[in-house]
């Protein structure tokens, strides 16, 4: 049998900033950012509130950052899990499509928090969040899209990915890093059961991901042993996980890095919405479309995002998140699909409600083959019928902030803007996450002079 986790543990342990292109190192920097503003904003949300009550009694001492406006410091663990948890919960952080994980959520939260620990330089940060991506991605590729129907893959491969992080910090033999998979493998869990009733699990897959990788990465070094073959033995990771499932992906290192090829999102809201949002929203520019006088309308999709977004009935703003028929409406009637968006209030708007049943999702056969071809590609084609016999048409496979419609540094210094808005140290932060892998040292990005 071929040493797949060996392999792609060698692959990351020699990753180091010097392999990294001048547009490698904008992109992470752009991800970390991403990740930052996100998780300003997300610290308001009931979730962040209750980890941050989980820990309120808890010993803790001033290791590293919590991104919630107030930037005071926990332990680094305690940082990484309560970062992790205000990054995802609005549902508007980063998305590989090819793997479909949300890397920096598992990623971003243990470089800033063992950076910080150990006075990491910002390139060495970098480097680890590079190879986090790396880990994460490649997983998720082999074992998607079959292993999605039950498992969660952020929180199923973000073991790896945090400890692939941690590995790169703590300064790990490649040895200790193959023991290190072993033991984060071993961790890896997180059901979609949670999206029946939009309860609050998806966050708790984040923060576990990091602590996982974490624990695995600190046990290494004290000489902990794992399985060597964590990825590829016959009852290990990816044959449990995935009925169908592709290891040569592990090790196919063809397409360059990984994290190049992610994507930025946004609407707070499920990814796999995303190129619908979008296709709507250009309708919208071209011509005005009264909802009350809409028919029907069909799109026309791939499996994977029925299976996770039918939902026409959503119970909570959360699980709103999740329904392409409450995105579709409420793009259609409110013209936006920010956080706010997603309240009680727009669950019981008639316009909202009346447009929602409307609304029909058809698993077409040819947007699966090009999925199937291009996982990267998430199709979405829209007819929407009007009362006059206007039939209106679009078709979106890559939605803006995919990167093959990315974000710039101005609409992603925008979106930052937006999401930390009123927090007075925020502009500060961005300007130095601007130019990370010149710091010295990361606490650099957090502590500021009197006066700063």
């Amino acid at each position: 049998m071929q040493a797949y986790t060996k392999e792609l543990v060698h692959r990351l342990y020699a990753l180091s900033f010097s392999d990294l292109s001048n547009q490698t190192r904008e992109n992470a920097k752009m991800c970390v950012e991403d990740f930052v503003g996100v998780a300003l904003a997300g610290a308001k949300k009931q979730e962040a509130s209750i980890w941050r009550q989980y820990y309120a009694d808890k010993a803790t001492a001033p290791e590293a950052t919590v991104l919630d406006g107030g930037f005071g410091k926990k332990t680094a663990e305690q940082a990484a899990a309560l970062n992790a948890v205000a990054g995802h919960v609005l549902d508007l952080d980063d998305t590989h499509n090819a793997s479909i994980v949300h890397l920096a959520a598992i990623t971003v939260p243990t470089a800033l928090a063992l950076g910080q620990k150990l006075h990491k330089p910002g390139s060495d940060v970098l480097t680890a969040i590079v190879a986090g991506y790396e880990a994460g991605a490649k997983i998720g590729e082999t074992i998607n899209p079959s292993a999605y129907k039950y498992w969660h893959t952020t929180a199923v491969v973000g073991p790896f990915a945090a400890a692939t992080v941690a590995a790169k910090l703590l300064g790990l033999t490649e040895e200790e890093m193959v023991h290190c998979f072993g033991s984060a493998g071993s961790q890896a869990a997180g059901l979609w059961e949670f999206l029946k009733t939009g309860a609050m699990t998806k966050v708790l897959h984040t923060a576990n991901a990091n602590l996982c990788g974490m624990r695995a990465a600190e046990l290494a070094r004290l000489g902990f042993t794992g399985a060597p073959e964590i990825l590829e033995g016959e009852r290990a990771f990816v044959k449990a996980l995935a009925p169908e499932y592709h290891l040569e992906r592990l090790t196919d290192f063809s397409q360059g890095l990984e994290i190049d090829r992610n994507s930025i999102k946004a609407y707070a809201c499920c990814r796999h919405t995303h190129s619908a949002n979008f296709c709507v929203e250009q309708m919208l520019k071209e011509q005005a479309i009264d909802p009350e006088k809409v028919v029907s309308i069909e799109d026309r999709t791939y499996h994977t995002a029925i299976e996770t977004t039918n939902n026409p009935y959503p119970a909570s703003p959360y699980a709103a998140k999740f329904s392409l028929q409450f995105c579709i409406a409420a793009m259609l009637v409110t013209g936006s699909l920010n956080d706010r968006v997603f309240n009680m209030d727009n669950l019981k708007n008639p316009a909202i409600l009346r447009l929602m049943p409307k609304i029909c999702m058809i698993d077409d056969p040819d947007i699966n083959e090009a999925f199937r071809r291009d996982p990267s590609r998430w199709t979405h084609a829209l007819t929407i019928t009007m009362q006059d016999g206007t039939v209106i048409r679009g078709q979106v496979d890559y939605p803006i902030g995919d990167y093959n419609n990315a974000f710039d540094w101005e609409m992603e210094d925008r979106k930052y803007d937006m999401l930390s808005e009123g927090i007075e140290r925020a502009p500060l932060i961005r300007d130095r996450l601007h130019r990370l892998e010149s710091l010295r040292d990361v606490n650099d990005l957090f502590d500021f002079r009197e006066g700063e």
